[in-house]
């Protein structure tokens, strides 16, 4: 599709980026650039100018998690996708805090990854359910050390609606999920989304749902969920 983004990959397997390149032809995705190492992507990054950079975290050179940190030091604003095989919550977390919008495994390449570049696009911050459960307990631990919650009164308030979206957001659930589980439009996911980050003042997922468990406004695994009634 022609306003589809550029996305950078950052993969030394050529048999993985090969793969990469075939899901995203497949998925109309017509500009694409693969480079190898992080030095290529750090010399290569303001001239490409991609929208979307895909990064994994076992780069030859350098370390997946440095190449994010120094990307984003040097004024990178575009979407930053890790599409990894590391699964150790301290390198989800550790990508999430330098800067990662999203954190995917490489056996997800053919059934996620271009709906969560389009998520991307569209200021979503897509994660595997594994990864989504490691914020989860991170956030939820931070709470139950007393720091810095927030009290639920003084958060802005929120539709119904929008608190489910967030609660499904909180769960790792892409945009087309979200819509499917509140019968909505996708347009629709889109709209709250935006409501949600600009009443919370926050810039992705992350941050949003971070905020949310720490102010209380994410239920416990055991609370219901009226939108699901």
């Amino acid at each position: 599709m022609n306003d589809d983004p550029h996305v950078v990959l950052v993969e030394d397997d050529r048999q993985t980026a090969e793969a990469i390149q075939l899901v995203l032809r497949a998925a109309g995705f017509q500009t694409f650039t693969a480079l190898a190492t992080a030095g290529a992507a750090e010399r290569e990054l303001a001239a490409l100018r991609p929208g979307i950079l895909i990064v994994d975290l076992g780069l030859p050179d350098r370390d997946g998690v440095e190449l994010i940190a120094s990307v984003r030091e040097a004024g990178f604003a575009g979407h930053v996708l890790v599409l990894t095989s590391a699964t150790a919550a301290e390198r989800i977390l550790a990508a999430l805090d330098a800067g990662a919008d999203g954190y995917l495994f490489k056996d997800e390449i053919d059934v996620r990854l271009a709906a969560s570049l389009r998520d991307l696009a569209h200021g979503g911050a897509p994660l595997s359910s594994q990864a989504a459960r490691v914020l989860l307990q991170h956030v939820g631990l931070g709470r139950a050390a007393g720091g810095g919650v927030a009290a639920p009164s003084l958060m802005p308030p929120l539709t119904p609606k929008e608190r489910a979206v967030l609660e499904l957001l909180a769960t790792g659930g892409g945009y087309s999920a979200i819509a499917v589980e509140l019968g909505i439009q996708l347009n629709t996911v889109r709209s709250h989304i935006r409501s949600l980050y600009d009443k919370l003042g926050v810039e992705n997922r992350a941050e949003a749902v971070n905020l949310a468990w720490n102010s209380g406004l994410l239920r416990g695994p055991g609370e219901p969920r009226p939108w699901r009634q």
